[in-house]
């Protein structure tokens, strides 16, 4: 009786609480009722296939206790061929016969759910992440693993709104799959989609794809995908993006193998991936003339490396949007849209993501006509149910976990906390003059902030966005944090209208605003008006003048003299893609730090403020090597990595002014005993290294501890790359404390290419470099250990090990 009357107790307090705070504030009131209502379970969506209806409910692929293999052989049994055709389409219809309903496969999530194509209406907002070249910059595998995490949570509870609202069917953008990641390499400074990617390096792409593949795929109930991840751009596709339709890229086994294809590896055979894009582009594989072809109806890449190769045969291909029309209409491989259906279809493309353009309308002709084969079709069928099997699709809500998310889990104050640390994290410090970073907040009487990109909102999101619920621009991020903490006056003007600065008209007010300034913000850059897919970076003319295509655009680098005339203490803060070449900036006694933001993200300025004034240290790295000049980069249609003086910081043999992997912190780190174990192994062993890092300075701060090797060339190789990372580790060291870092270098990661693009381990002398940076030329301090190992014995393909060993970069 008396725990009895405790428990009505309670509940009349309860009660009495929330009427008080409804009396007392209505905003009170809101926020006590909407906590109790956010309790509730959401309702269920409803299911995408009606198995409680006859006669489906009778049939094997309703059997929710069943494996998705049978379940999915059991369905394709019972759909007929025009039921199969239209299956093609990325816009598949219902097959209302069996209760199936419609499903749109056309989403994003490059870095959070992208709003593209979805009509949201009450959905207002979600988490969107750096872009993924900022993302790139942390060197943080577990930060990409997060942020996959919450990204494919927020998918399913879109997903489920969605589909609530639209009767079982799945609109654009609110599909279970996205077509991300984007794991191509950023080879070209000037491809305007460089942004999208996590940067130049094979090993880094391979990392940081796995992690947020498996964040996006994997979750709590291991029989179903969360979301299925699409990594794109298969195979060989980084520009120029205003050819990219009819362009064919001409590589060598060599390069396919060493450079292009190892981040696709990865993602199937480390992250099991669910999907495939093919690029709009075409590959002719110099070493197999015969083997050309765009790249939906390229039989090599698809069949001999994907399926095959790669083990690949249940993944599924999706065309990037229009790419089977383009195998007709742009590339001219074939005379018509039936053809081009034939041989897509042949090669294993398996949807058409055309707007129902080519399959749905030519593929029954192709049939007729013996261009292609229906077993060949229903295969293609085949990998698109047994993804939806594997993703839940087919089965009652209540039994997948996933279907429960409900809309509590969009914009989270914990998925908020995540994007401000993957903001913050994203951020390089590139210079540092005399250590004028970070700033006193108190010890400023005047600041100026200056430049277009300062106010600028949507610059802060690069593409493939969502919708945010809260934008805080770097202009914004700075005055709050001084508004919160001294008494500073602010003045600020633009200079440029916008990053494209093509005149000089608003330099006046720019000028005057600098005057007499402790310290003024300079924020430059790109945006998506110089940079984005279909366009990439090209020369900007300032007023008489033509600038360089990969420098600072138009007459931004005229505003910065400008304001170096009247004020000596600037801090440059960039945002952008593509990597800007400021080699008078960094050379410049008046800008006392550069610091390179990216495409940070909503919360941008908020984190550009945080490191500004030291409430956190800078740590991130390039995930792009900086050059000098324009005319060290080869043209933009040449994809052979060695061309003269190379791609990438792999190939790369002049002196750069920002290295691969460089950036700086607030504090000084020591690098001490450096050990390799063993020194001398036999082909298809491991070694050992292990380092000592120390944090001397005065500010706790994160350090990217990074690992190269320098390998022997690989018979008929001329020139392999120079070194290439094969380790990394982001760890938070306090101040005056030490960690030991230790990293394994397996037989995979120690084989080189040769000429047939198989790996090899070439016995010899191994370089191995321990510090914060790359060994590339350059002017900047760095910290790098050196020793070496040799490996014994005679050349061994990795495929003859008689022990295991990985089959990948991130295996």
């Amino acid at each position: 009786m008396a725990s009895r009357q405790i428990i009505i107790m309670t509940l009349l307090i309860a009660v009495l609480d929330i009427a008080c705070m409804a009396q007392s504030s209505p905003d009170v009131r809101g926020d006590a009722i909407s906590k109790v209502v956010r309790r509730q379970p959401p309702p269920l969506p409803p299911q995408s296939v009606m198995c409680q209806s006859i006669p489906q409910s009778t049939y094997p692929f309703c059997n929710y206790t069943l494996d998705h293999v049978n379940r999915t052989n059991d369905l394709l049994m019972r759909v007929n061929i025009l039921e199969i055709i239209y299956q093609t389409s990325s816009i598949a219809p219902a097959i209302s016969r069996l209760g199936i309903n419609a499903y749109n496969w056309r989403s994003n999530c490059l870095h959070g759910w992208a709003k593209s194509g979805g009509s949201w209406g009450e959905y207002l907002h979600w988490t969107v992440f750096p872009a993924p070249i900022g993302l790139g910059a942390t060197f943080d595998t577990i930060l990409l693993n997060m942020a996959g995490k919450v990204t494919s949570d927020e998918g399913r509870a879109l997903h489920n709104g969605m589909i609530r609202n639209n009767a079982g069917a799945s609109p654009e953008a609110a599909g279970l799959n996205c077509f991300s990641p984007n794991v191509n390499l950023f080879r070209d400074p000037r491809w305007g989609r460089g942004q999208e990617t996590y940067g130049e390096d094979p090993y880094l792409l391979s990392m940081l794809g796995v992690a947020y593949t498996r964040g996006l795929q994997e979750g709590t109930d291991s029989k179903y995908l969360k979301v299925a991840a699409c990594a794109k751009h298969y195979a060989v596709h980084s520009g120029p993006e205003e050819l990219r339709l009819g362009f064919v890229a001409n590589v060598s086994l060599y390069d396919l193998h060493d450079t292009y294809l190892p981040a696709f590896q990865s993602q199937v055979m480390a992250a099991n991936v669910a999907q495939i894009m093919p690029a709009y582009s075409g590959v002719r594989v110099t070493d197999l003339p015969d083997k050309g072809a765009p790249d939906c109806a390229n039989s090599y890449l698809l069949r001999t490396v994907l399926r095959d190769g790669f083990d690949a045969h249940n993944i599924s291909v999706c065309s990037d949007n229009g790419g089977v029309l383009s195998v007709y209409k742009s590339q001219k491989y074939v005379n018509s849209e039936e053809l081009s259906a034939a041989v897509s279809m042949n090669a294993s493309t398996d949807l058409d993501l055309g707007h129902d353009e080519v399959y749905p309308n030519y593929l029954l002709k192709a049939i007729d006509d013996h261009f292609v084969e229906v077993e060949t079709i229903r295969e293609a069928v085949w990998r698109s149910f047994y993804l939806r099997m594997r993703l839940g699709d087919f089965d009652p809500p209540s039994k997948v976990s996933y279907q429960l998310i409900g809309e509590d889990h969009l914009d989270t104050a914990n998925n908020q906390a995540l994007n401000l640390e993957a903001a913050i994290k994203s951020i390089v410090l590139l210079k540092n003059k005399d250590d004028f970073l970070p700033i006193t907040s108190s010890s400023l009487k005047k600041i100026a902030i200056i430049g277009p990109n300062a106010d600028s909102d949507s610059v802060l999101l690069s593409n493939y966005e969502g919708i945010p619920s809260k934008i805080v621009n770097i202009q914004d991020g700075i005055t709050s944090y001084l508004y919160s903490s001294s008494s500073t006056t602010i003045s600020s003007a633009k200079g440029c209208s916008n990053a494209i600065c093509a005149t000089k008209l608003g330099f006046t007010g720019a000028v005057n605003a600098a005057k007499g300034a402790d310290c003024v913000f300079m924020v430059m850059g790109l945006d998506q008006s110089i940079e984005k897919e279909g366009k990439d970076r090209a020369r900007h003319s300032c007023e008489l003048s033509s600038r360089s295509a990969i420098g600072l655009p138009g007459c931004q680098h005229d505003l910065i003299s400008a304001i170096e005339e009247v004020n000596d203490n600037i801090v440059l803060i960039l945002l952008n893609g593509g990597p800007l070449t400021i080699v008078e900036e960094d050379q410049s006694d008046k800008i006392r730090a550069i610091v390179e933001a990216f495409y940070p993200g909503p919360l941008g300025g908020t984190a550009v403020a945080k490191v500004l004034f030291g409430e956190v240290s800078p740590a991130g790295r390039m995930p792009v090597m900086v050059v000098e000049t324009d005319k060290d980069v080869p043209p933009s249609v040449d994809y052979n990595m060695a061309t003269n003086p190379g791609r990438t910081y792999r190939y790369f043999t002049k002196s750069v002014l920002y290295p691969f992997g460089y950036g700086l912190t607030y504090t000084k780190f020591k690098y001490s005993d450096l050990k390799i174990t063993p020194k001398s192994i036999v082909a298809c062993d491991s070694v050992v290294v292990s380092v000592k890092v120390q944090n001397t300075g005065k500010m706790d701060s994160d350090e990217v501890v990074q690992l190269y090797i320098t390998t022997p060339k690989a018979p008929g190789v001329n020139i392999g790359p120079r070194n290439s990372l094969v380790g990394y580790n982001r760890t938070h060291i306090t101040v005056g404390s030490s960690v030991y870092i230790q990293f394994t270098i397996n037989a995979y990661l120690m084989a080189s290419v040769d000429s047939n693009g198989n790996r090899v381990i070439v016995p010899g002398n191994f370089t191995v470099y321990v510090g914060d940076s790359s060994p590339q030329k350059s002017d900047k301090n760095v910290m790098l250990l050196k020793d070496m190992y040799t490996v014994t014995g005679k050349l061994t393909a990795i495929s003859s090990c008689s022990t295991p060993v990985p089959r990948c970069l991130a295996c």
